[in-house]
């Protein structure tokens, strides 16, 4: 099912700014190197809870994100395939799939949430959404491990992952930036293979007079709506009118 969220998306931007006001966002690129890995204080999605971040790529396949129950039968996954990002999760051995419409392997910022509402689950990207909902005999979704970006950590046991073959997924390449749990930054628990520090697209600061750099739709936007300019960059003055007719 495909929709638009026009008022989810509203928030998503009011976030963005929030977290964008320097201007500069810092996060991880990867390399999509084997048993690449960066991993992430437990991410709480047993009955509601967002998730969104910025990524930019120009690959087709390889694991986004993963979480999972210990081995029993819960995971999420996020992972592209064939261009585009593809939601999958299970609750209760209940298992189902979304996939995003559009293609996102452009070399373009893209911006993703995930959100939890105990049996349903949508997936949001530049603000379209594809939702997935489940009947399962329990309403909530059982989280024990940790979360992953870009790889799942080869020393962890096999059976210990509720997902099989997760481990083998081609890890991603490109650029994960803006992690966000709500509205909080989650804490970095290790990494393997990534490279930290990585600018976003408002990093070269382009928004003058004051204005906030946003995403929006995969490029750098500025709002203008505290500083008395207007224009792409704010650097249009609209306090001043035009001249009168006949002033000298």
């Amino acid at each position: 099912m495909s929709f638009t969220l026009h008022s989810v998306f509203f928030t998503l931007k009011v976030s963005i700014l929030l977290g964008s006001l320097l201007g500069l966002c810092l996060g991880l690129e990867f390399m999509g190197l084997p048993n690449q890995w960066a991993r992430y204080l437990r991410w709480d999605a047993s009955t509601r809870g967002d998730l969104s971040f910025q990524f930019k790529t120009n690959v087709s396949t390889g694991l986004l994100l993963y979480l999972d129950d210990g081995g029993v039968c819960d995971f999420l996954c996020l992972s592209l395939v064939d261009g585009r990002i593809q939601l999958r999760f299970s609750m209760d051995c209940a298992e189902t799939a979304v996939l995003s419409n559009k293609q996102v392997n452009d070399s373009s910022w893209h911006f993703l949430m995930v959100s939890r509402d105990r049996l349903r689950t949508v997936l949001l990207l530049d603000g379209e959404g594809q939702a997935g909902e489940l009947q399962p005999q329990r309403p909530y979704m059982d989280v024990v491990s940790d979360l992953f970006l870009g790889g799942v950590p080869a020393d962890i046991r096999p059976s210990a992952l509720t997902l099989d073959g997760v481990q083998a997924m081609p890890g991603f390449k490109g650029l994960i930036l803006d992690l966000k749990y709500g509205n909080s930054e989650p804490r970095l628990l290790g990494s393997q293979g990534v490279q930290l520090d990585a600018e976003g697209p408002c990093g070269e600061r382009p928004c003058e007079n004051g204005g906030i750099c946003f995403l929006l739709d995969g490029h750098p936007t500025c709002d203008c709506s505290t500083t008395g300019y207007g224009g792409k960059l704010c650097s249009e003055d609209v306090s001043q009118g035009p001249d009168s007719c006949g002033s000298k």
